[in-house]
């Protein structure tokens, strides 16, 4: 259906890991068009996290130019685009910007003999580990490279031109927390020439316009204004009004997010990550836990063959399917827990019995999410010596009333639902109304912008439950912790 517009709107580039979205967002918050596609099957040449950074671009092209046709006058009432993507993604570029080689994602757990030498150096810049893999690895391409540049910086220069990142992104580099930029002195000690990074600037300024040949791919019109987006992450806080203390965030996506805000960077935070905010010199807390939806996406793929036909028959989402059938089976899923590392092939199947369905599987994997954020909740409750009243969810799993129950009764807490799911969309179109003007604050942005849609109380006796699951949980965690580190430092 063709809308009439008559708001200012922001176009909105979310680039993620397993398929990139375009979103039409208007000033009041409003997704005006929306718009996804997976990325297509990967060739069997590529390694199993990476992507070749031609397909972000081709499908983010597909995607914005389907979001721009759903609405009357689409280009000519945008006001500026912006972009967020999935973080700690590596591609080595030419001075033209052509891929060297594919994209590095941020799954992928590569690394030397060098860089575990000098982890304690590296610290959580898991990116640093990537570049030097290439150094020693590839040195051909080392050498090659112009640049080793973030996803945000590839599809920035396919814009407008300009090939720059942001602290978020540039985090997982040799970046430096103090200044906020790199690290002269860490790139040194890696063997990372700074001139092979991108420029790092702030999130919400204005880094171009939109090329002839973007215009061109994208459907935007030529000369509209790009902003400096962030991380994913960064903008989904934003997009859920994660921008002071006492206010938390569960993102259930590709993987598992949990995030706060705080004013400071935290030095040591355990397993936890202290990375900047999209609000600039601001900073967010946050626990991860990749592939949770990974693992849903794995379970469809290799084991609902079924409900897939079903699915395409009737022109409904397989995921509903799915979890008719998982809503059938009782809180904790007659005792199997899942551990859901399998990015780390440190995925477990704990108490799986004859008796236990492919049903039971599905919640048990979404149930896993659930004792996922329950962990890190309590890790920052205790750390901030807080306690959280409520829990901001968002990603696609917030789709699901199921998840959303699942959530609420494995936590014990309210869970609240935004009106976008896509909080990433809405706090990437915050920093474009922050770049042009519209919005004098972040707070009067988030006030405009950030409209909450559902309150879902969680169910005592599933609570009691999720408590001995969680246990059971725990110690796998428990058992597990040690080569997880190791496995992530």
């Amino acid at each position: 259906m063709v809308r009439e517009l008559s708001q200012r709107i922001f176009a909105v580039f979310d680039i993620g890991t397993t398929g990139a979205r375009a979103s039409l967002v208007d000033e009041e918050g409003r997704e005006l068009s929306r718009e996804y596609e997976e990325y297509p099957q990967k060739s069997r040449d590529l390694k199993t996290h990476e992507q070749l950074a031609d397909t972000y671009w081709r499908t983010a092209c597909n995607v914005m130019q389907r979001a721009l046709s759903d609405v009357s006058r689409g280009a000519e009432s945008v006001l500026a685009c912006v972009v967020a993507t999935t973080r700690d993604c590596i591609t080595p570029v030419d001075k033209d910007g052509a891929p060297l080689a594919p994209t590095v994602t941020w799954v992928d757990n590569r690394s030397t003999e060098r860089a575990k030498e000098m982890a304690e150096d590296i610290g959580p810049r898991k990116s640093v580990n990537k570049i030097m893999w290439f150094a020693d690895n590839r040195p051909d391409i080392f050498k090659q490279a112009y640049k080793f540049i973030t996803l945000d910086a590839f599809i920035n220069f396919r814009l407008c031109g300009a090939m720059v990142t942001e602290p978020a992104n540039a985090r997982f580099g040799p970046f430096d927390h103090e200044t906020l930029n790199w690290s002269d002195e860490l790139c040194e000690k890696t063997g990372i020439p700074r001139d092979k990074l991108a420029e790092i600037v702030v999130p919400g300024k204005v880094i171009g316009e939109i090329s002839s040949e973007a215009a061109k791919h994208t459907g935007l019109r030529r000369g509209t204004p790009v902003v400096m987006g962030s991380g994913d992450q960064q903008c989904s806080a934003l997009g859920t009004g994660t921008i002071r203390s006492g206010v938390i965030k569960a993102t259930t996506g590709t993987g598992t997010f949990v995030i706060t805000h705080t004013d400071e960077y935290f030095e040591d935070p355990y397993v936890l990550f202290s990375n900047p905010a999209a609000i600039p010199d601001k900073w967010i807390l946050e626990g991860v836990i990749p592939g949770t939806g990974l693992a849903y996406k794995w379970f469809r793929d290799q084991y609902c063959d079924r409900e897939l036909a079903l699915a395409a028959e009737t022109n409904r989402d397989v995921y509903e399917i799915i979890e008719s059938s998982a809503s059938s089976i009782p809180a904790g899923s007659d005792g199997l827990v899942i551990f859901p590392f399998m990015a780390y092939n440190k995925g477990i199947f704990y108490n799986l019995g004859f008796g236990h369905t492919k049903a039971h599987v599905a919640r048990a994997i979404m149930e896993a999410n659930g004792y996922g954020i329950q962990m890190y909740v309590q890790m920052m409750e205790g750390m901030l010596d807080t306690e959280f009243p409520e829990i901001i969810i968002d990603g696609g799993g917030a789709n699901s009333p199921l998840w959303r129950q699942i959530i609420a009764d494995c936590t014990n807490k309210p869970v609240v639902l935004p009106r976008s799911r896509d909080a990433t969309v809405i706090g990437a179109a915050i920093l474009a109304a922050i770049g042009m003007g519209v919005y004098g604050s972040f707070e009067e942005a988030v006030d405009n912008m950030v409209h909450m849609e559902e309150r879902r109380q969680p169910i005592p006796e599933n609570v009691a439950v999720y408590e001995k699951q969680y246990a059971v949980f725990n110690k796998l965690m428990i058992a597990e912790m040690s080569d997880l580190i190791s496995l992530t430092s």
